[in-house]
């Protein structure tokens, strides 16, 4: 785990105080060379941070290194200009303390704006050509301002020392970086965190270096070199934070949404697992209503004609007894018929009972007895339709799985093609079951002569909560497919032919 505290160890310490000692004897022996090496230290680091930041651009989640890297190359440009002309070297005609001035002004405003207009982008990308651009005629404007057209404010007059207009922009440039401390502060989750309190601390040197520039006179004085050590430090922690952690520790600081996406996914993958929980179990709980509210119905429908049975043996049984004509023979017979009846009606509770009783465990079951066990549970309300079905199926074709929920998928098809043979009028309504096997499946095919099922939805019947009834809940079918895939490792599936809808149940042989 990385931290400030392993990033500055005993030898990175000795190693830094050596060096600003260095660079401090160099500055009191040979100011000139210790300008040169202040100066050429920050344009290494601001061509570095442009190197890598304009390379990586299509990695970066957001425009912030981008537009700091693509200034940092404008700033590299004015500090070059800036170091050429600084007093006592002559390498460019038009050099010396006044030129140098005006340049370290004007590098200044552009890092600090910068780096303000950075925080802009933190949550966009960027287009290179317009940002090239607009960096390219920024800083042909200032060059030609102080070299071509000579408009920029003076800051700097021999003999005299700093002008107003400099010191001035000094504080400015101060409250500027003050700014774009808060503006870090606030922003200080959308970096990694070790970048971020290196920005801060070279946001921080930044500041001391600007307000040492504020009173000195003479450009070799003590004040100008403690403020060039300080933009040392500033570079350094620029270095650290953004150069050496970039090629350390790339993904920390190019792929920070994705470094925080990956600390809390387990949380999102717990979250959605909940979430699919409660969904799975609304689900199951509106597939039990739904099913007892089938067996309430399928119950209700075979009833109906043995109630109506014994109401009419006890209506005659009265009329008998009332004009006389009662006889034992008679009285026997009419009470072993309602005894057969309610034998009937009992067996009807027991099977549907049986058959909504969750199954423990996997077993072998024969197929054309469970679809004929379905069958007789809606044969009464396929009779009040005029409903006809028929059943091929071959002796003894096991199937291995859980027998209950199987026959509730039976029911389910059932019941979804009794509804469309009702809702379509279809003159001669009609089922057919056949149960048969291939080399690799037992083989339920449920068919009927409903006129199919509408292309553009047959692709989605099995989707939970998808249905074209007014009053259906969507989840038959959904959890038939289930009960038949997840549950006993079958298949399930549906195609229309000339007649009607074909529902296909493969489930795993036994036997």
């Amino acid at each position: 785990m990385y931290s400030v505290r392993s990033e500055f160890n005993k030898t990175t310490i000795i190693l830094l105080v050596a060096a600003l000692i260095s660079l401090w004897l160099a500055g009191r022996i040979n100011f000139p060379l210790f300008h040169i090496v202040v100066e050429l230290y920050s344009i290494v680091v601001a061509s570095g941070i442009f190197i890598i930041s304009w390379h990586s651009r299509r990695l970066h989640q957001n425009g912030f290194f981008t537009f700091l890297g693509v200034s940092a190359l404008s700033v590299v440009v004015i500090d070059l200009l800036h170091t050429l002309t600084y007093e006592g070297l002559g390498v460019i005609p038009q050099s010396g303390a006044p030129v140098a001035t005006q340049l370290w002004i004007a590098g200044r405003f552009l890092q600090v704006i910068s780096i303000l207009l950075a925080f802009l982008f933190l949550r966009r990308r960027l287009r290179d050509t317009p940002l090239v651009a607009s960096f390219t005629i920024i800083t042909s404007l200032v060059i030609s301002a102080i070299f071509i057209w000579k408009i920029f404010p003076v800051c700097y007059e021999v003999g005299v020392g700093l002008t107003r207009f400099k010191i001035v922009s000094e504080y400015l440039i101060i409250l500027l970086f003050a700014v774009s401390l808060f503006l870090l502060r606030r922003q200080w989750k959308s970096f990694d965190s070790l970048t971020a309190r290196f920005l801060a601390a070279s946001f921080g040197f930044f500041m001391v270096s600007e307000l040492t520039f504020t009173n000195y006179v003479g450009v070799f004085g003590l004040s100008n070199q403690v403020g060039h050590i300080f933009k040392v430090a500033g570079f350094y922690c620029l270095y650290r934070g953004v150069v050496v952690i970039s090629l350390t520790r790339p993904f920390d600081l190019l792929f920070k949404e994705l470094k925080e996406i990956n600390h809390t996914l387990e949380k999102r993958v717990q979250e959605e697992v909940a979430r699919n929980r409660e969904k799975d179990s609304l689900l199951v709980q509106k597939d039990r209503q739904a099913a007892i509210g089938e067996m309430t119905g399928n119950i209700a429908h075979q009833w109906r004609q043995p109630l109506n049975a014994i109401s009419l043996l006890v209506q005659d049984l009265a009329m008998r007894e009332d004009s006389g004509e009662l006889r034992g023979e008679y009285l026997n017979d009419a009470v072993s018929r309602v005894v057969d009846l309610t034998r009937h009606m009992s067996q009807t509770i027991t099977d549907c009972s049986e058959l909504y009783r969750p199954d423990k465990e996997k077993m072998r079951f024969c197929l054309k007895e469970r679809v004929w066990k379905s069958l007789k549970l809606v044969e009464g309300n396929f009779r009040e339709h005029c409903i006809s079905v028929k059943v091929t199926a071959e002796e003894e074709i096991l199937a291995q799985g859980f027998p209950n929920q199987f026959a509730q998928v039976i029911l389910n098809v059932l019941n979804n093609a009794r509804d469309a043979l009702v809702e379509r009028k279809i003159p001669d309504p009609a089922i057919w079951i056949e149960v048969s096997r291939n080399e690799n499946y037992s083989l339920v095919t449920i068919k009927d002569n409903a006129g199919g099922i509408p292309p553009e939805i047959i692709g989605r019947i099995f989707d939970p909560y998808f249905t074209t009834k007014k009053e259906g809940t969507g989840i038959g079918l959904y959890m038939s497919r289930n009960i038949i895939e997840q549950n006993m490792s079958g298949r399930l599936t549906v195609r229309n032919d000339e007649e009607g809808a074909v529902f296909c149940l493969e489930l795993c042989r036994a036997g």
